[in-house]
């Protein structure tokens, strides 16, 4: 998919390549242009320019003359307010749109697989949030399209909930081997459901890849933000195998083979230490107890925060006492100003 759609003020100019089944969730800020590259797919909006090829069908190429309408398009789609028809029982929204010869078949099917064949005569206002989406999910799918979007699927439910229909929804994945489209702001949702990620920005994807990949490496301060990377440092100098900025200075192995204008690494890698010329200095501000581990929450020389998380059994010092930090050079993530990885360490994919 090569797509590109202006509107004033706004540009989304979009490629990206499904990986057959499996999720792959879109991530990015709001106003990013998530939501619309979902509408172009589904064929609710017409692009400028480019085309969209799923399962070896052509749905849209504008140098062609190609833009199929909705209806023709092999895609089901699920709504963040679930979009059912208010005057259609259960069994009537699966149901819509389906052949008749087929329709009773399908629809049973769908009940008995969701779970709903109890609530097939009821009308959405009597059904409960997580009952209406696991209809909107049954009628997106009975049709048996060959790509499923899905907006915010989980967003207006509980956190039970959520976690229920997710798990129902990894299932159908591996059994109808679908591939999914699924835009989201939750990264819990992301690392549970996805196999693949594009982060979306500014209207253009930043990066797109394996889950795990992009989670330990994102390949740049932009796509480390929206994948809740919260150490991003700035780097003032990179000179030979030395980083210098106002927080401190990091000694590397070897040269990083680009200039570094950004450093990052995860609360669980860094380690408290003794003084010494390998460590950064910080200011402890507060313990934060979070499950099975204790984050603590300093502040480096120059202002700006660090959190690291400690194992709940070990007695953090004082706030206000003054602390020493080692930050692993193989945790390290080194980013240029360009948004492309300066270093990896031999062995990280």
């Amino acid at each position: 998919m090569n797509v590109r759609l202006q509107r004033p003020g706004f540009c989304l100019d979009a490629r990206l390549r499904l990986h057959g089944a499996g999720v792959t969730a879109i991530l990015g800020p709001s106003g990013s242009g998530k939501t619309t590259l979902l509408r172009l797919i589904a064929g609710l909006e017409k692009p400028d320019a480019g085309h969209i090829r799923v399962a070896g069908e052509t749905w849209a190429d504008r140098q062609r003359g190609i833009c199929l309408p909705p209806q023709r398009r092999r895609v089901g789609m699920v709504f963040q307010e679930y979009a059912l028809f208010a005057h259609l029982t259960v069994a009537g929204n699966i149901g819509f749109g389906l052949p008749r010869a087929q329709r009773a078949e399908r629809v049973a099917d769908w009940l008995q697989r969701l779970h709903l064949t109890n609530l097939a005569g009821r009308y959405p206002h009597q059904l409960s949030g997580g009952q209406r989406q696991r209809v909107a999910l049954a009628r997106a799918l009975a049709p048996e399209p060959a790509l499923l979007l899905l907006d915010e699927p989980f967003s207006a439910l509980d956190i039970g909930l959520r976690r229920h229909l997710r798990d129902q929804l990894l299932e159908l994945v591996a059994e109808l081997s679908q591939p999914v489209i699924m835009v989201t702001h939750d990264l819990e949702e992301t690392r549970h459901l996805a196999t693949h990620i594009g982060i979306l920005a500014d209207g253009h994807i930043l990066c797109h890849g394996d889950a795990d990949a992009l989670f330990d490496d994102p390949g740049s301060q932009a796509a480390a933000q929206v994948l809740g990377w919260e150490n991003l440092l700035p780097v003032q100098r990179s000179e030979g195998r030395r980083l210098s900025a106002p927080w401190g200075d990091i000694n590397l192995p070897e040269p990083p083979t680009q200039d570094v204008r950004w450093l990052g690494i995860r609360p669980e890698h860094i380690i408290p230490t003794q003084r010494s010329d390998e460590a950064v200095a910080a200011t402890l501000l507060r313990c934060t107890r979070l499950g099975p581990f204790n984050e603590w929450l300093c502040r480096l020389a120059d202002g700006h925060p660090l959190r690291l998380h400690r194992p709940r059994h070990e007695n953090p010092p004082a706030p206000g006492t003054r602390v020493w930090l080692h930050l692993p050079v193989t945790h390290l993530r080194l980013w240029s100003e360009a948004g492309h990885t300066a270093r990896r360490e031999p062995g990280v994919q």
